[in-house]
């Protein structure tokens, strides 16, 4: 049987995409003893006649700023700094190198690519693939456009496919993060904790001061591996370096893993901060609706 609080993680997600952000949510939710004492091995029972779950809301597209193949909302917006248009989360990555390799890519592949950024920007996906694997015939070490071109057949459930064009990114630069972001991203969607945690921690080597991306995909995967305090130290990290706010999510992963370690004050202030920042009115509700559950339930 679904627990309350299962159902509500698996709505959240329900109408976008898999990220990081769901699957900390769903994975966490679903094994509430494993969360709270750390481990796959024994653990003790629970106490008898727990309190029952607080109903959460259940209609919610919280996850609405990651690419969505049916979305009518706005369009992507390009990497303005190196002409890359990743899509989300991976949009808010700045390489922490200048890519040589790519400021060599030849004229026609440049402008698959740009043909392919102005089809994903019209939301256009079929045409952006086409593009997309234009650019890669024509260049084979043309990282940037691998990656996009991953994520975008990931965002089609061509997932295997999408994996093997982020490898080929990685395969065309080793020291490429956004390719490692790309597989980390990956792994998360399929439950593959360890090669998340890899992934991710090889981006955060590459950059460790500045990419907020790296750190949130690291949370994700220790809170999975119930690592708990290497995933509030990680989630910390994100917000930190995420100054502006690009993405306040990362304040609903930090609430998660709260939750995991049975520490409901935490949890209810990182609600609270993502309400501060929250752009969309529905999953604004549905936060501000469990909040005052949370809140009821400690006897506010």
């Amino acid at each position: 049987m679904i627990r309350a609080s299962e159902g509500f993680a698996m709505q959240v997600c329900a109408r976008a995409l898999l990220n990081f952000f769901c699957m900390a949510a769903i994975s966490f939710l679903v094994s509430p003893a494993l969360a709270q004492h750390g481990g796959t091995g024994s653990h003790p029972a629970p106490p008898p006649n727990p309190p029952a779950p607080i109903l959460r809301p259940m209609d919610s597209n919280f996850d609405r700023n990651h690419v969505e193949l049916d979305s009518t909302g706005k369009p992507m917006r390009p990497n303005s700094v190196d002409d890359r248009c990743l899509l989300p989360p991976l949009n808010g990555t700045r390489e922490p190198v200048v890519d040589v390799k790519t400021m060599q890519v030849s004229g026609s592949a440049k402008k698959e690519y740009g043909a392919a950024c102005d089809a994903i920007k019209d939301r256009k996906f079929d045409r952006a693939a086409d593009h997309l694997h234009k650019a890669v015939q024509a260049e084979p070490q043309y990282s940037a456009a691998w990656v996009t071109l991953g994520q975008l057949l990931v965002a089609q459930q061509k997932v295997p496919e999408g994996r093997e064009a982020c490898w080929h990114a990685v395969d065309a630069m080793a020291n490429y993060l956004a390719g490692y972001l790309c597989l980390a991203d990956i792994s998360g969607r399929e439950q593959k904790w360890d090669e998340m945690l890899k992934f991710s921690s090889r981006a955060i080597d590459l950059d460790p001061a500045n990419d907020a991306v790296a750190y949130g995909l690291n949370a994700s995967a220790n809170l999975n591996l119930r690592k708990l305090p290497e995933a509030e130290k990680s989630a910390l990290k994100a917000i930190e370096i995420d100054k502006t706010h690009n993405d306040p999510r990362i304040y609903f992963l930090l609430a998660q893993i709260y939750e995991a370690k049975r520490d409901p004050e935490s949890e209810a202030a990182q609600l609270r901060q993502y309400l501060k920042f929250a752009s969309d009115p529905n999953d604004a509700a549905m936060v501000k609706a469990y909040l005052a559950e949370l809140e009821k339930r400690a006897g506010r």
